[in-house]
C-alpha cells in the first residue's frame, strides 16, 4: 500500500475535521512553512512570537501533520526528516497535564477515522511507526504519554523509535534526559531517553518566565550534535512559543494576517477584548502576618467580583501558603465551591478536581451555566496555555510578563461579557516600589520575581487611567507598553545557564560509572540561581520502617508492586528536607521547578520529630536508601512515606483527605497487569463487607506458619477471597473499581496450582499476588516491559508459563533491530551492524549457572538454553537465594560474556574495524553498562559456554576480563563518541536496546515461536 500523498493546502481540512472549526491564519502559514520548506532550510523557526490565547497548542497538530505528509519518503526508500517525538515542555505542572489531554485527544481521533484526512493522516502515521509499507494495520498512529518523573508508565514514550510520540512534560524531566541525568531513573536507562529526546525530535517549550537558560541549553546540544566525524544528522528542533521570545533569535514565526484586529473573528474578539483591573494596596500584609493578611484581601476580592454574570472567578497567588491559606477562607462560604489547582497535587486526585472545572473551558463557553459562583484558587500552575476560561480575576502582583499570563485566563474567548479583575500588592512590596521610584536604596528583592515585582506595581500605578483600572486586553495593554529595557525591566528576571563545553558533555554522557564529580545538570536547566528539582513523593500502608527485618520486609513489598508516576506528587526538595528534618512550617515556596534555594541541605533530622523515608531507586534500593538524613534526598528522588507518619503531611502536598495508598490502582495502570496486597490496613479500607474483610484478616493471622504448614489451603482461601471481591457491591466509593477489577482478572488468569506459586508472602504479615498476563485494553498507556537488569530483564515469559528459548529471542530481537534501523533510515553498513548486535547481544545466557537462575537455583542439566523463564525470582531475597544456589558469580552480567563469546566468531560480526567496534559496543552495553567501563564481576570458576549459532561455535570459558582498563572496553567506547557524536551513539544503543524491549514484549504476549 502506497502512503496518501499529502499537501500544505491538505491542512486545513485535517484541523477542520479534527476540532470541528477552521485553522487560524497563522496555523495555516505555519503548516505552509514546515511541509515547504523540507531540506532546502530548517523547516521549524526559533521562536514562535505570539499572544496568549493565540492557539499556539496547534503546533502539535502541525508537527504531527508535517511527520504524515513525509510517509511517501518511507515509501520511495527516502529517510523521514520530519522528528517522530514531539515534547511539548512547560515549567508549570497542571499545565503539562492539559497539554497531555488536548493531545490525546488528537490521537484518538486519529486511532478512530474510518476514512477522509484523518484516516490518510492516521495510515501514513501507522506506516512510519511500522517502518514499512505493508503489515502496519495494527500501530497506533500516535502516541501521546505524560512524563511526570522517573517511575512506571512515564518512560512508555521510550516504547519505539519508530513511534510518533506526543509527549507532554516539564523542564526539568525532559532536561534531565537530554543530558544523561534523569531524575528518578536508574542510570542503565539514561543513554536510551537522552538518544531518544535529541535525535528524531520537535522541543515547543512553551511561554514561561524560566525558559531562557534551558532554551540556550538546547541550542547548545543542538551545535554539539555536528560534533563528529560521521555524524548522523537526525533532525533536533527548539522552538520557543512566547509573546515576547529572546531578542537573539531572529529566525522568528508571526502572525502576519488581519484576523487578530478583527472583531468579527474569533481571534480578534479574543485579542480585543477589555480586561480592566482595579489596583489595591493591602497595607497590613507585611513580616509574619503577610500570608493571613493577604488571603483575607485576595478572599474579599473575590467575592465582591461575583454578581448574576460573573461566576466564575480565579484567584493567582505567588505562594503555595498563600493559596492553601486563601482556599480555607473561600471554602468556609461554600466548601463544594472553592477549588484548589496547585502543582502539589497526585494525578489521581488532581483528576477529580479538573473534571469539575470541565465547564469552564474554552471550547465549552457557549455551554457555561454555574448555578453558585466557583471560586479557583491557582498558583503560578495555571499562568500559562490552561484553557480555561474565567469571568473575573484577582491577582497578587507580580512581574508584569507573569500577569498577562495570568489575564490570558479571563474571558479568554472574548465572550459578549463585562469581565473585571483586581490586582492586590503586600504592603512590604509597595514600600519597595516607592522607595525605588524615590531613588533611595533599594531593599529586598522578591525571590521569584526579582526587582521586576515593584517596578510592575509602580508602572501600573503610572497608567491607571482615571478610573484607577489598568485595562489587561491584550491589544489594549500592547499600546501602554514601554519599549526595550524599559519594558524588559518589569518582566521576571532572565537568567543564563552556564556555557556548555565538550567536558561537561563528556563527563554527562559516561553513565556507567559515573564521574565524580559530575556537572549539576540543574544549572543548565533553570540558570545560575539557588535551585534544584523536586522530588516525587508518595504513601504506602504496607510500610514498616521500624527495625532493620521490617525494612527488608518493606524492600520485598515494593519490589512488588513498585511506585508509580499516578500515586506520587512533587514536592520542591527544600519543603521535603524540611519537613524530613521535623522543621514544620508554612510552605511559602513558588509553584514553579528550579526557583527556589534548596534550603535544608545540612539538615540532620536528629529532632524526636524525624521521619524515617524510602529513597526508592528501582532494583538498586536497599536498607541504605531508608533514612531520616535530609542530607541523603536528591534532586528527582522517588520518596516513599509511611501513610500512619507522624507530622503535618499538608506541607508536603495537596491532598482531599488524609494521604492514602493507591499503589494497587497505580500499578494495575502502569503495567497493563493486576496485581493485589493482602495487609491489614489495605484490607482495611476495602469498601467491601465485614464478612470478606473478616475472611482476609483471619488468613493474616499467622500468615507464614499457615503457608509453611499448608501452602494449598493458603492459595485456596486467596482463591475463595478473589472469587467474593469480583463481585463488587451494588455502590462503592468512586475510584475505587480497580480492587473488583483486579480481583476479577487474576481469578481468570491463574487455576488453583498456579495462584499457590504466585503467592508472595512478605515477612508473615502480607501477602501479595501479582498477574503475569497482560490488560490488553491498557496495553498502550502501560510501561510493560523493563530493562533494569537481569532479574526483570530475564523473569519473564509466555502468558501460559512457557519459557522463552534463546534460539528464539535473538533472532527476534535481530529482526526488531533491523526494523528500527531500517525505518529510521540508517545507511545498509550501521544497519548491518546494529542488527548482528541484535542476533549476537544474549549470547552469555548460555551459561549453565545462569540458565540454572532461570529456574529459581535449580541445576541445568542440559537442553536447549532460555532467554527467559518464570523460574526467574522476581523478589531480591529470592532471587539472591537462587543466585547462590546455581554457582552464578556476584552481580555476573551476561552481556559481557556475550561480547566474549561474539569474538569467538569473526565471521558473524562486521568486517569493518569501526562496525565491529560499534556491534560489540551495542552487545556490551545493552543494559547500560561499560559506557566507558566494564562493571567488575570476580569468576574464578572455569566454565565453558557453547553455544550453536548459523553453523558456528560461539564459546568462551573463565573469567571475561573486560573490566581491566586495558581490556580495550573504555578505549572502544570513545572511539565511537568521536565518530557518532555523544547523543548519536546514545541514539544508535537505544535502536538495539528498544528493540529487546519490544521482543520481550511480544513474547510475552504471543510466546516465543513465530
Amino acid at each position: 500500500m502506497t502512503a496518501t500523498e499529502l499537501q500544505s493546502t491538505d491542512f486545513r481540512e485535517f484541523f477542520t475535521a479534527l476540532w470541528d472549526r477552521p485553522p487560524f491564519a497563522w496555523q495555516e502559514a505555519l503548516a505552509t512553512r514546515v511541509l515547504g520548506r523540507g531540506s532546502t532550510g530548517s523547516p521549524w523557526p526559533d521562536a514562535i512570537a505570539l499572544p496568549t490565547a493565540s492557539g499556539k497548542t496547534a503546533c502539535v497538530d502541525v508537527a504531527v501533520f508535517a511527520l504524515a505528509a513525509q510517509a511517501s519518503r518511507l515509501v520511495q526508500g527516502q529517510t523521514i526528516t520530519a522528528p517522530r517525538r514531539i515534547f511539548f515542555v512547560v515549567d508549570r505542572r497542571v499545565i503539562v497535564d492539559e497539554a497531555y489531554e488536548r493531545a490525546n485527544k488528537l490521537a484518538k481521533k486519529l486511532e478512530r477515522a474510518e476514512g477522509g484526512v484523518l484516516k490518510s493522516v492516521a495510515d501514513n502515521l501507522r506506516q512510519i511507526a511500522h517502518g514499512a509499507t505493508t503489515g502496519f494495520g495494527c500501530e497506533q498512529p500516535l502516541a501521546v504519554h505524560l512524563l511526570r518523573g522517573g517511575m512506571y508508565r512515564s518512560e512508555a514514550w521510550a516504547r519505539s523509535p519508530l513511534q510518533p510520540t506526543v509527549v507532554a512534560s516539564t523542564v526539568d524531566q525532559i532536561g534531565s534526559r537530554l543530558l544523561f541525568r534523569a531524575y528518578g531513573r536508574g542510570s542503565g536507562t539514561w543513554p536510551i531517553y537522552a538518544g531518544l529526546i535529541a535525535n528524531d525530535s520537535l522541543i515547543l517549550l512553551d511561554e514561561a518566565h524560566c525558559a531562557q537558560p534551558f532554551l540556550q541549553t538546547l541550542q547548545a546540544v543542538r551545535r554539539f550534535q555536528t560534533w563528529a566525524q560521521d555524524p548522523l544528522r537526525r533532525c533536533f528542533h527548539p522552538v520557543v512559543m512566547s509573546a515576547t521570545p529572546p531578542p537573539d533569535l531572529t529566525d522568528r514565526f508571526d502572525d502576519q494576517s488581519g484576523e487578530r484586529h478583527d472583531p468579527q473573528h474569533p481571534l480578534g474578539r479574543r485579542q480585543l477584548a477589555h480586561k480592566p483591573a482595579v489596583l489595591q494596596r493591602v497595607e497590613k500584609a507585611r513580616g509574619k502576618q503577610a500570608t493571613s493578611v493577604l488571603a483575607q484581601a485576595l478572599a474579599d476580592a473575590a467575592r465582591e467580583l461575583v454578581d448574576e454574570r460573573r461566576r466564575a472567578i480565579v484567584v493567582f497567588v505567588n505562594r503555595v501558603a498563600t493559596a492553601r491559606e486563601t482556599h480555607r477562607l473561600l471554602a468556609a462560604d461554600d466548601r463544594d465551591q472553592a477549588v484548589l489547582l496547585t502543582g502539589r497535587m497526585r494525578s489521581v486526585d488532581k483528576d477529580d478536581v479538573v473534571d469539575r472545572l470541565k465547564v469552564l473551558y474554552s471550547d465549552r463557553s457557549g455551554e457555561r451555566s454555574l448555578s453558585k459562583p466557583l471560586m479557583v484558587v491557582a498558583t503560578q500552575t495555571l499562568e500559562v496555555g490552561a484553557d480555561l476560561d474565567f469571568d473575573g480575576l484577582v491577582t497578587e502582583c507580580a512581574s508584569l510578563d507573569a500577569l498577562r499570563q495570568r489575564f490570558g485566563r479571563l474571558n479568554r474567548m472574548g465572550r459578549p461579557i463585562k469581565a473585571r479583575a483586581a490586582i492586590l500588592v503586600r504592603g512590604d512590596q509597595a514600600d519597595v516600589a516607592e522607595a525605588e521610584q524615590a531613588g533611595k536604596k533599594k531593599q529586598q528583592e522578591d525571590p521569584v520575581y526579582g526587582e521586576a515585582l515593584a517596578k510592575t506595581w509602580a508602572w501600573l500605578n503610572q497608567s491607571k487611567d482615571e478610573n484607577g483600572e489598568v485595562d489587561f486586553g491584550i491589544a489594549h495593554l500592547d499600546s501602554l507598553l514601554p519599549q526595550g529595557d524599559s519594558l524588559a525591566a518589569l518582566n521576571a528576571p532572565s537568567r543564563n545557564a552556564p556555557v556548555m563545553l565538550p567536558a561537561h558533555v563528556d563527563c554527562w554522557a559516561q553513565t556507567a560509572p559515573q564521574p565524580d564529580p559530575s556537572p549539576d545538570v540543574a544549572l543548565f536547566l533553570h540558570g545560575l540561581r539557588e535551585g534544584a528539582a523536586d522530588v516525587q513523593v508518595c504513601w504506602r500502608a504496607d510500610l514498616d520502617l521500624t527495625s532493620e527485618g521490617a525494612q527488608a520486609d518493606t524492600l520485598e513489598s515494593l519490589s512488588l508492586c513498585p511506585p508509580s508516576s499516578s500515586e506520587t506528587l512533587p514536592v520542591p526538595i527544600s519543603v521535603f528536607k524540611r519537613w524530613l528534618a521535623g522543621k514544620d512550617m508554612e510552605d511559602d515556596s513558588a509553584d514553579l521547578e528550579g526557583v527556589w534555594a534548596d534550603t535544608g541541605a545540612d539538615e540532620e533530622g536528629s529532632s524526636p520529630a524525624a521521619r524515617a523515608v524510602i529513597r526508592w531507586r528501582g532494583a538498586e534500593t536497599d536498607r541504605k536508601d531508608v533514612t531520616a538524613k535530609p542530607a541523603d534526598i536528591r534532586p528527582g528522588d522517588v520518596i516513599v512515606i509511611p501513610v500512619d507518619h507522624p507530622g503535618p503531611w499538608k506541607q508536603l502536598g495537596d491532598l482531599p483527605t488524609d494521604p492514602d495508598d493507591v499503589g494497587d490502582a497505580a500499578y494495575r495502570l502502569a503495567r497493563a497487569k493486576p496485581i493485589l496486597r493482602l495487609h491489614r490496613k489495605l484490607v482495611d479500607a476495602w469498601p467491601v463487607s465485614m464478612a470478606t474483610k473478616a475472611t482476609a484478616f483471619e488468613l493474616l493471622n499467622d500468615l507464614e506458619r499457615k503457608y509453611e504448614d499448608d501452602p494449598d489451603e493458603v492459595a485456596s482461601t486467596v482463591d475463595d477471597l478473589l472469587t467474593e471481591l469480583s463481585e463488587p457491591p451494588e455502590t462503592f466509593p468512586e475510584g475505587r473499581s480497580w480492587l473488583f477489577d483486579a480481583a476479577r482478572e487474576l481469578k481468570a488468569e491463574f487455576s488453583l496450582p498456579r495462584l499457590r506459586r504466585e503467592c508472595h508472602i512478605i515477612g508473615g504479615r502480607s501477602l501479595i499476588v501479582v498477574g503475569r498476563c497482560p490488560i490488553r485494553e491498557l496495553l498502550g498507556e502501560a510501561d510493560h516491559f523493563s530493562d533494569e537488569d537481569d532479574a526483570v530483564a530475564s523473569g519473564t515469559s509466555h502468558r501460559d508459563g512457557r519459557p522463552v528459548r534463546l534460539s528464539k529471542h535473538l533472532p527476534g530481537v535481530e529482526k526488531f533491530a533491523d526494523l528500527h534501523a531500517v525505518g529510521c533510515g540508517l545507511p545498509d553498513d550501521l544497519v548491518d551492524a546494529v542488527t548482528r548486535a541484535g542476533l549476537l547481544h544474549d549470547l552469555g545466557k548460555a551459561d549453565p549457572r545462569f540458565q540454572a537462575l532461570l529456574q529459581g537455583g535449580i541445576p541445568w542439566l542440559g537442553g536447549e538454553p532460555v532467554a527467559k523463564s518464570l523460574g526467574m525470582p522476581k523478589r531480591p531475597a529470592a532471587h539472591r537465594r537462587a543466585s547462590d544456589a546455581s554457582h552464578y558469580p556476584k552481580g555476573g552480567r551476561h552481556e559481557l560474556l556475550s561480547v566474549r563469546m561474539a569474538e569467538s566468531a569473526p565471521a558473524l560480526l562486521p568486517e569493518r574495524q569501526e562496525l565491529r567496534d560499534l556491534t560489540l559496543h551495542l552487545i556490551a552495553s545493552h543494559h547500560g553498562h561499560c559506557r566507558p567501563f566494564a562493571p567488575v564481576v570476580c569468576d574464578e570458576q572455569d566454565i565453558q559456554v557453547v553455544f550453536e549459532m548459523q553453523g558456528h561455535s560461539l564459546h568462551w570459558s573463565g573469567s571475561t576480563g573486560l573490566e581491566r582498563l586495558d581490556s580495550g572496553v573504555a578505549d572502544r567506547y570513545w572511539r565511537l563518541v568521536r565518530r557518532y557524536g555523544w547523543w548519536g551513539l546514545a541514539w544508535l544503543e537505544a535502536l538495539l536496546r528498544l528493540a529487546d524491549w519490544r521482543r520481550s514484549e511480544w513474547e510475552e504476549i504471543h510466546g516465543g515461536d513465530e
